[in-house]
């Protein structure tokens, strides 16, 4: 599996996130977690983390949940991935190797180098916001559980 778990749960809920609220319609935590069958205090942190990362907004409070501006759905996978997981995986070797580079490469180098290269600008050439649109067009055979 490429993403971590809870980079997948992040990706799913800001897609979440992104077509149902708006500053003025906030989504709680507690629909979002059942709307995608993840574990609530799970989900809670993978939210915290991704608001601080600026990808997400809260607001506490009785009118309180989750929304996104349009400055966060502009946000791309990769910096979700990178708020999440990191971009660890676009860097180290693909055998598990410690010293593995263009210099001391291992058999596989220079085929993972262009897999990732091309995963990575994929990643960031797409918006939460564009994958949000594609889906609420039907345009992919896609849910969100």
């Amino acid at each position: 599996m490429l993403l971590s778990k809870s980079c997948q749960y992040g990706v799913r809920a800001l897609l979440y996130i992104a077509m149902e609220s708006d500053k003025s319609k906030k989504t709680e935590l507690v629909k979002i977690a059942e709307a995608l069958d993840i574990p609530r205090p799970y989900l809670a942190k993978i939210l915290q983390q991704l608001v601080k990362r600026g990808l997400a907004r809260s607001a506490k409070g009785p009118n309180g949940g989750f929304y996104m501006t349009p400055k966060e759905k502009s946000k791309n996978l990769l910096d979700v991935i990178e708020a999440i997981d990191g971009l660890g995986y676009f860097t180290h070797c693909g055998l598990g190797m410690e010293e593995c580079d263009t210099s001391n490469a291992c058999p596989i180098h220079a085929d993972i180098v262009k897999i990732r290269e091309k995963m990575k600008k994929t990643f960031g050439q797409y918006s939460v916001e564009k994958i949000g649109q594609k889906i609420k067009e039907g345009k992919f055979v896609i849910t969100l559980k």
